[in-house]
Parts: C-alpha cells; structure tokens; sequence
C-alpha cells in the first residue's frame, strides 16, 4: 500500500477535481454536505417508522418520507467500538482490529470462560484511513459530535481527521444526561441542561461557522445509551412500558423523543441556512437496543449478540434533491457501506491503494437498480459481553443468514426473509447450504486476519457467576435530584 499521505494526496486531487466538475458549458456543482446522525444503542424497532406503536417519531418518520429507509441494514458490529471501526473506515472490523468494546466494557466478562478470547486493539490505529481524513482532504470542514470510543489520547477524533471533537473521548458512555456534570470532561455545563440538547447546538454552531465549505458533520449522540434519563415534562408524555416486542421504558422513549427533537431541529437549522437543498443526511444506529429498556422490534436477541437484534439497525438517507424520497429497500446493507456511500455522493474518488470492504449504495438510492443482491455481509464477534453473547462468526448471503459459535463449533442457519426471527434453524434440514456459507465466512477470517478465541485449559466446566445487567437501570439525574 502506498504511504499514507500519497494515498490522501492522491484522494485530494481527485476528490476536488469530481466533487466540482460539471459537464461542458454547465455551472460548475456545488459540493454537498453531510450531516451524519449516529445513535447509540438505537434498536431496529426503537422509532415508528420502523412499525413501533408506542413512540413518537414525526421527525425522524418524516426524514423516511423524504429519504430510503432501509429494512435490512446492520451495524458492522453488534457492539459500539467495531461498530464505529467499520464505519469510518469501510473496512471489517476484524481487519483494523478492533473486534470489541474499547476499554474495561470489553475485558472483564472473558475470564473463566470455556474459551480465551483474542486481544482487542485499544484504539482505531492511525495508519487506518477514515472518511473524515478523506473528505478533509477534499476540501470538507469536519467535525465529531459527541461519543467517539476509538481510543484516548493520540487516538481521538482530532487524530483521525476531524477538525473539531466535541466531547469525544475514550468512554464508552456519559455518566449523566443533565449538566453540570456530564463525565464525559466537558467544563461544568448549567444545572439542567440536557446533554441531547448540548450537542445538537454544538453541531449547529459548527454548521455556522464552515458554511461557506462543504462540510461533513458526524452528530454522535449518546443517547439512547444507559444511563437512561430524560426530563420529567418528556416523561410524562410517554405510555407506560407495553408489551412485547414493541413496549418501551418511559424514560428510553421520552430519549428516542428528544433524539428525533433533535433531528428536526437539524433539519429546519439547515432549511433556515439555505443548506437543504445541498446537505445529504444519514440517520442510523451503532447497534441494536438493549432488551430490557427498548425495542428490537420482535428480532431475537439483544445488544451484543450477532441474532438479529443485535446486528440490525435503522438507516435512512436523505438526498437533497429529493431522489428516493419514500423509497424502502429491503436489500441487506452494512455499517462498512456508508463510507464508500458518502465518497460516491462527494464525487470523492478513494485513494489508490485504500481497500474498502464496503459497497456504495447510491445505486439502491437513486434507482433501486444495479446493486449486487447476492454479495456477502460478515460479522466476527471472538468474546463474551454483559448481554450474553459467547465468541461467534455469521454471514449472510441473500436471504440467508449462517452463526457459528466458536464454544463447540455448533452453526445455526436461518433464511431471514421467511423468518426475520430466527425460529427456525435450518441447519439440519438444509447442510448444502450451511456448507457453502462456512466457506465464506472461513475464507473471510482468513482474508481479513480475525483473530480466534482458544480452548481455556484452565475452564473449571462451571461459568462464572457474572455481574447481572439489571432489567432497569435509570439515574434519575433530572433537575432537583429526583
């Protein structure tokens, strides 16, 4: 691979030359601007538009009318960490490395288990090329709002091509949704306000001063993740937890209510400024919900595991000349997608040498033609995490989805378009099948060099007893201290 600045050089050069031309005797184009909302913890049937009964969403559903909304999307990873990973950089998480959460999150449940899970890279290394490195050099203004959880010092996201970090920092999660104090190390905010809030005026204020350049702002809220809190007056708008798959917690919902808040007010910031008509918007998730407080929408599963709940998220793009509008795409998508995706909408040409495991999806946004129906998506999961998740690999091939766990090597097959559920495992019945995907899914370990989990010699034949995640976990960090 060529070094790292000749590759973005080269990036520069191409990117200024495509994102400004225009056909002979024509204007030249105006390059468009992207404002990249990216929730934490957000599940695939946390927002109505996604089908849930019990949450208010008219923002957010109203971007789904505007934009494609995407059925079959998933995160790179079924935790934040790779999740990210795979998102800047559109590449597999096990190829850069980081397979798990950064941090203590990601070491403490793997110790007693009847395997010894690989290391987990303590930061997104910095010979990795992400897209705010490649659109900076192609004249972008570029911005990280909010959570970043890719590594500390040396490693944040001013390190890896952002001109501005708002906030970002080695946590994985706040301590508080309310000021004065975040704990997130931002100077003492004022009693009250709400964290949701703070970032949506930082981005704006971002937006304000770099209008006169095209601009890529990635919004990273930390909400919806525990802990979770909201203000009482949202609260007390909220339906009490329902049932099954849809209910959700007051205070989760009174969060997704205040996320989409937040997603209007972006919106109208961008009509008032003059910047529609020129900013594409991508609304998505880093992974799926946790069980016990939000919505996966009757997927099996939770945050953390490869079943669908924990890999299958939300995703909208909203082009701003209206292409697509109200389209719905059931074809499956990955995390890794979106940075070819933005590079294709920039007219920004990838640098020589860079490999990028993901696909551009401006074929599925501009005519739902021409996009590969058949291209396999790959996930590798080698630990063990609070939700429950043992060491695991899955492909999915068209409608078919292959798991296969590293404990005692069982492989669970699923044709996810007859069952979204994964009730029905086809293993037995269909071998062929199983077969052909546990190629692919080898070949892609070998290819990408993921690291794999080993027997523990030491294992007792007990599991440990682990700290329990709590059905509820609120701060109740409202103003007055309740």
């Amino acid at each position: 691979m060529m070094p790292r600045l000749l590759l973005l050089g080269a990036a520069c050069l191409a990117g200024l030359g495509s994102a400004r031309a225009a056909a002979p005797g024509a204007a030249p184009t105006a390059p468009v601007n992207f404002v990249f909302f990216l929730i934490d913890d957000l599940g695939w049937g946390d927002l109505a538009c996604y089908g849930n009964p019990h949450v208010r969403t008219p923002h957010i559903d109203r971007l789904a009318r505007e934009g494609t909304r995407f059925t079959d999307a998933y995160a790179a990873a079924p935790v934040c960490s790779p999740a990210r990973a795979g998102l800047f950089t559109g590449r597999w998480p096990a190829r850069v490395g980081v397979t798990d959460a950064i941090g203590e999150a990601g070491i403490k449940w793997n110790g007693g288990r009847k395997t010894i899970p690989p290391g987990n890279a303590s930061q997104l290394a910095l010979a990795e090329i992400t897209l705010a490195e490649v659109l900076r050099s192609a004249g972008y203004a570029t911005a990280s709002i909010g959570k970043w959880h890719l590594g500390s010092e040396g490693f944040l996201a001013q390190d890896q091509g952002f001109d501005v970090n708002f906030s970002g920092n080695r946590l994985g999660s706040h301590k508080s949704m309310f000021g004065p104090d975040y704990g997130i190390g931002l100077p003492p905010a004022p009693a009250g306000e709400y964290l949701t809030d703070r970032l949506q005026h930082e981005a704006e204020a971002f937006i304000t001063r770099h209008r006169e350049r095209p601009f890529f702002v990635v919004l990273s809220h930390y909400a919806v993740h525990r802990p979770v809190a909201a203000r009482p007056e949202t609260v007390a708008r909220q339906p009490a937890k329902g049932p099954p798959p849809w209910g959700l917690v007051p205070e989760y919902a009174a969060m997704i209510e205040d996320v989409d808040t937040s997603v209007g007010r972006m919106t109208e910031f961008l009509r008032e400024q003059g910047l529609e008509r020129r900013t594409v918007i991508v609304f998505t998730s880093d992974n799926g919900a946790v069980r016990f407080w939000g919505s996966n929408g009757g997927l099996r599963g939770t945050k953390g595991v490869l079943y669908e709940a924990g890999i299958r998220v939300p995703l909208i793009v909203r082009l701003p000349d209206g292409t697509g509008a109200g389209r719905v795409s059931n074809s499956p998508v990955h995390g890794c997608d979106l940075f070819p995706t933005l590079l294709d909408l920039a007219g920004v040409t990838p640098p020589d040498g860079l490999r990028l495991d993901g696909t551009s999806l401006v074929p599925l946004l501009r005519s739902a033609a021409g996009f590969p129906s058949e291209r396999p998506l790959f996930w590798h999961y080698p630990h063990y995490n609070m939700h429950g998740a043992t060491p695991a690999s899955a492909v999915r091939v068209g409608d078919y989805k292959l798991l296969e766990f590293f404990e005692d090597g069982r492989r669970e097959l699923y044709d996810l378009r007859a069952d979204p559920a994964e009730k029905n495992d086809l293993a037995a019945a269909r071998p062929e099948i199983v077969a052909r995907l546990a190629a692919r899914l080898a070949e892609f370990r070998e290819a990408s060099g993921a690291l794999l989990p080993k027997a523990n010699p030491a294992y007792a034949g007990v599991e440990p007893t682990l700290p329990e995640l709590r059905p509820f976990e609120s701060t109740r960090t409202v103003p007055g201290g309740k």
